[in-house]
């Protein structure tokens, strides 16, 4: 024992002594390691014939207090007071963490019992035992300020549980039992462990040069200024290389970057208040070296609206620590609508990461493969990058799980496909194709509509004003997505395709985004956005009975309003559609079922059969579609079988008016 643990177990041993079971073993081995370790006189202490010092009387036990305290007193006075590099180590701590005496005291005593298992004993010996006696009896507070003072310790994360026991954190540990960790540097190297590095460039990020600009001057004059309360929000979809650009821009800045915790140190998934502590003591920490920032990644964690009103989940605590940061925070977050109103006041910037194209996808998949010295093909990496909408550290994992085991792409594939299914909690984890109508096989001649589409077409390309929309209406299979599709052709647009199941949340407030997300992208992309089911969220305001059937149809209005660009709706119920939408499209087109020669001419498209003379009412373009589809599995040629696989999709209509068709030739 160095001589400031020495001074150390005497007070405790002095001031806590009248508390113990002096009848007990414990205080018999404290009582030995007492005489033996400061050397002394077992006369000044009576023992029975066994050893055992005599308690047994309560005159006995004052005797054996004055006698000890006595001792004690004469001890103290041979010990040198001067600090040693222990009580250094302690007091620097409790400058860092910005403690007060008691915490400080606490702290101590928690510290020491980690470190030296004679004040663990001593611990033991206390009758009722426990912190809760040590705070009592040592520091003289009551049970609201002992449990402040733990909790002000877990928050800072110098303890790790607020039991009745609390114990000191692992981390803090490897601080005292390392004795070259003797230098403000190394103890903060050993608390903080190693900086984050990213793999990718600024060239990466090209597509938002702007925002990453900004973010860098921000960062710069922050740690320069030391500055207090900076919070920037990186968030949008998930793969969109927010966590990167997190450790990207602090290492462009050339300052180091320490990531919150998102898992334990039983690599179990970090509580909220974990993760919390974590934060206000690294950037407590932090706030000392004055040239660093921190990354909290998936800050929905502790920034959502489900937080309490006491305890460690204060939303108040979180907005003081927000506006006082003493070093800059990056927040990342994939769902900013789970995110609490207050907490995003207290942002300093935010940057919205819209879906990487597929350029940028492509080049960041090269990039981390390339850096990895994996060998896959040109062909299979841009493959993969249509495929798996993935961070580039899950691409990067998969690099060297498959080079561990000498794999090949296909097995590359697989490791990929793994973790995103965890990751993003989904079971199939692949890219939906955005396949095109096949447009080779398309022929406007094919749509019966209340307006000659090819001049609509033609007028539309001529006018070069794109701030027109949609609506077209009519049954099933009637080209409705086709035709816009084939129009954004004539156009050079790319198209956004968005279903109702794309749009429509259970989460309050959330379809109203989707829809406003959907207008930004279109926008951002100049693309054309064809919303498919649209009597699925313009339902007529008259007949809706909640709130959110009154909102996601006044947001979409506000859209349609502002648009600059063309977007369409299709829907196969026009009267369900609210009034007030549908007076808000420039043009409204009615698809119906194919004329005669119209279906006649769909018999030459898809099947190369001319002067086939149907007479089938209520065809659909859509319905050659199908049939032509199940020929070719049957190997059915001839006329006579396919009008009959045509007949038999009319009658499945179920469309009164349709059951009298005939099959003419």
């Amino acid at each position: 024992m160095n001589n400031f643990e020495k001074r150390m177990y005497l007070d405790y041993l002095e001031k806590l002594a009248p508390y113990m079971n002096l009848k007990g073993y414990e205080f018999d081995e404290v009582l030995d390691t007492f005489i033996f370790m400061f050397n002394i006189n077992r006369n000044i202490f009576k023992f029975d014939d066994d050893g055992v010092v005599l308690t047994a009387t309560r005159t006995q036990q004052n005797d054996l207090i004055k006698s000890l305290k006595s001792a004690i007193a004469k001890t103290k006075a041979k010990i040198p007071v001067r600090k040693t590099k222990f009580e250094e180590k302690l007091l620097l701590i409790k400058d860092i963490y910005k403690m007060n005496d008691k915490e400080y005291q606490a702290f101590t005593y928690l510290v020491l019992q980690e470190v030296n298992h004679l004040f663990s004993d001593l611990n033991s010996a206390i009758n009722g035992g426990g912190f809760d006696k040590f705070a009592k009896v040592y520091l003289k507070v009551r049970c609201r300020e002992k449990d402040r003072i733990v909790n002000n310790l877990f928050l800072s994360k110098l303890i790790s549980s607020k039991s009745y026991s609390p114990s000191i954190n692992d981390d803090l540990i490897k601080v005292f039992d390392d004795e070259s960790c003797n230098t403000p540097k190394k103890m903060v190297d050993t608390l903080l462990g190693k900086p984050e590095k990213s793999t990718l460039t600024l060239k990466d990020y090209s597509h938002m040069e702007k925002e990453t600009n900004k973010v860098i001057s921000i960062l710069k004059s922050a740690v320069k200024k030391k500055t207090k309360g900076i919070n920037i929000l990186l968030y949008g979809d998930c793969g969109t290389g927010k966590s990167e650009l997190s450790k990207l821009i602090p290492n462009v800045c050339k300052i180091p970057v320490y990531i919150v915790i998102t898992e334990n140190k039983n690599g179990i998934e970090a509580k909220r208040e974990e993760r919390l502590a974590d934060l206000n003591s690294k950037q407590q920490i932090l706030s000392k070296t004055g040239n660093a920032c921190l990354l909290f990644d998936e800050a929905e964690d502790i920034l959502n609206r489900g937080w309490l009103d006491n305890g460690t989940a204060s939303k108040g605590y979180l907005n003081k620590l927000l506006e006082n940061v003493g070093c800059p925070v990056i927040y990342t977050t994939n769902n900013i609508s789970q995110v609490d109103p207050a907490f995003l006041r207290r942002m300093t910037y935010a940057v919205e990461f819209s879906e990487l194209d597929e350029s940028a996808r492509l080049n960041i998949w090269n990039k981390v493969v390339r850096k990895n010295k994996l060998k896959v093909s040109k062909i299979k990496i841009k493959e993969l990058s249509e495929n798996y909408d993935v961070s580039p550290s899950i691409i990067a994992n998969a690099v060297e799980t498959t080079k561990m085991i000498d794999g090949n792409e296909n097995d590359f594939e697989d490791f990929i496909e793994s973790v995103a299914k965890v990751v993003q909690k989904k079971r199939d984890v692949k890219e939906e194709k955005k396949e095109e109508t096949p447009l080779g096989n398309y022929d406007i001649r094919l749509v019966n509509a209340d307006m000659d589409m090819e001049d609509l077409t033609e007028k539309i390309k001529q006018s070069s004003k794109m701030n027109f929309s949609l609506c077209l209406y009519g049954p099933p299979g009637s080209s409705k997505s086709s035709y816009i599709r084939y129009l954004a052709k004539q156009l050079g647009c790319e198209v956004l395709f968005k279903r109702a199941s794309d749009l429509i949340s259970p989460y309050v407030g959330q379809t109203e985004i989707n829809i406003a997300e959907c207008f930004k992208q279109a926008h951002e992309e100049h693309k054309f956005l064809i919303f498919d089911e649209a009597d699925s969220f313009l339902m007529d305001r008259s007949n809706a009975v909640r709130s959110f059937e009154y909102s996601m149809v006044n947001e979409m209005l506000t859209q349609m309003e502002t648009a600059d660009f063309p977007f369409a709706c299709t829907t196969n119920l026009i009267d369900c559609l609210d009034e007030a939408c549908k007076r808000r499209f420039t043009f409204k087109l009615k698809m119906d079922f194919l004329k005669p020669q119209q279906a006649n001419l769909a018999m030459e498209t898809f099947f190369e059969i001319k002067n086939a003379n149907l007479n089938i009412q209520g065809l659909t373009a859509g319905d050659f579609a199908t049939v032509k589809k199940k020929c070719d599995f049957l190997n059915i040629t001839d006329v006579h079988t396919i009008s009959k696989m045509l007949q038999e999709e009319v009658h499945l209509k179920k469309i009164p008016e349709l059951k009298k068709n005939t099959i003419g030739f």
